[in-house]
């Protein structure tokens, strides 16, 4: 059903209640019986459109000469909504992350509807209808970070299910490093296998699961330690760059690389919380600094109302995770040096102090290694990503393909690591 003139006439008065029923309807009432009359009106005609999927306002967009966009629509918000110009944005159909907010104008409405939650419980809550005026323009090569974190922070954390546990008796700690997802390989040039987005896809689901699966058949953990950055994301730029500005092959576009590998960290959590509880820990790669912590801030939203998943958001580049009497140290590996070695000790000193098991996990060379010096074991942890264009032409060829799992008891230390190797 379309809007008839009348209620159109209807909808669009702001004011001078008295005079428009008048010249309406003939009836000459007072201004606070008008408004009344016509609130009524406004409510019904809304309901009625609403009850057949139709919207009872129209949304005017203008295309401006600099590419930005100026939307005027009357939407309903609820409070909270109307005071954040980004959840108005997303309401007006804007993805956050592909575009920014230049000027929001919100004007009240003259009703309110009183509703349940979108699941049907809880409080009630208003919305009231209002009218917006908002001007946006896109992104483009404008990323910054705190535009990707407040678009993370407008979204509402989402319910997610329950499990009941076992008592644990060690703890799983999953260290996948280096992925570079969306990074672009041919084997034919590298000799070294293909790899794209849809076979990143994959091979991460297929690793983490067969992790896992190897894992529950040794022990019961109290806990997963998720480590996650470390490269996650293979570049960090709409221009194809890493942090710093390098170039890199790629082959997509880097909204999808980000939506598809949200989806997979967010997979990987739902997977190992079938087990255990589960600590996530961001610790900063080289190649995607932003994004990565971006995700982070993504996951913590999420799991905000979440007690089996904690999610640490700490900015320091290396961490450090304590259980029992083992303290594990995280890095990239790729700054500092010889110095990683007397770290640990000035960084985490009281964990130090009351650990007899200690070992720090690095990234960024693709291959496994480990040394021992001054009581810490420094362990270079694979990678299941496939060598590049890059890789091949400086020679850096030939590190096994393969991601770990590790399991600690909490009195003696590392018991058992668990390796997923990848066949091409």
């Amino acid at each position: 059903m379309a809007l008839t003139a009348i209620e159109q006439s209807i909808l669009g008065i702001k004011g001078n209640y008295s005079s428009e029923m008048k010249r309406l309807f003939g009836v000459d009432i007072s201004e606070n019986n008008a408004k009344k009359q016509i609130t009524g009106m406004k409510r019904l005609i809304d309901k009625v459109m609403q009850s057949e999927g139709k919207e009872t306002t129209q949304k005017t967009v203008s295309f401006n000469p600099d590419k930005t966009q100026t939307v005027k629509q009357d939407i309903y918000l609820t409070e909270g909504e109307a005071a954040s110009p980004t959840l108005i944005m997303i309401k007006c159909g804007f993805d956050p992350l592909l575009w920014e907010v230049v000027s929001c104008k919100v004007v009240n409405g003259s009703w309110d509807v009183t509703i349940k939650n979108a699941d049907g419980e809880g409080e009630l809550h208003t919305n009231r209808k209002y009218s917006v005026t908002l001007t946006v323009k896109p992104l483009a090569n404008n990323l910054t970070m705190p535009q990707v974190i407040e678009a993370f922070k407008a979204l509402p954390p989402v319910k997610v299910r329950a499990y009941e546990r076992r008592k644990g008796n060690g703890m799983l700690e999953l260290p996948i490093m280096d992925f570079h997802l969306a990074k672009m390989a041919w084997g034919r040039e590298t000799g070294q296998g293909d790899y794209d987005l849809e076979i990143a896809e994959k091979l991460w689901e297929g690793t983490i699961n067969e992790l896992l699966s190897k894992a529950v058949q040794i022990c019961t953990p109290e806990y997963i330690l998720f480590p996650i950055g470390q490269d996650f994301f293979h570049f960090d730029s709409s221009k194809t760059t890493t942090t710093s500005g390098t170039q890199l092959d790629s082959d997509t576009r880097w909204q999808k690389m980000f939506t598809k590998g949200a989806a997979l960290l967010v997979w990987a959590i739902e997977q190992c919380r079938a087990i255990a509880p589960v600590k996530v820990i961001w610790v900063s790669g080289n190649h995607d600094m932003v994004l990565s912590y971006a995700a982070t801030v993504g996951l913590y939203q999420r799991y905000s109302d979440t007690d089996d998943v904690d999610v640490d958001l700490s900015p320091t580049k290396r961490k450090y995770h304590r259980y029992g009497k083992n303290l594990i140290g995280y890095a990239h590996g790729e700054n500092e040096g010889k110095r990683i070695e007397g770290l640990m000790q000035i960084e985490a000193p009281d964990d130090w102090g009351n650990t007899i098991w200690r070992e720090f996990h690095l990234g960024h060379l693709h291959n496994e290694s480990s040394y021992t010096k001054g009581g810490i074991v420094f362990r270079r942890i694979s990678s299941i990503t496939a060598a590049d264009a890059w890789h091949a032409e400086m020679g850096f060829l030939g590190a096994t393909r393969q991601a770990q799992a590790f399991i600690w008891d909490k009195n003696k230390g590392l018991q058992m690591i668990i390796n997923s190797n990848v066949i091409i």
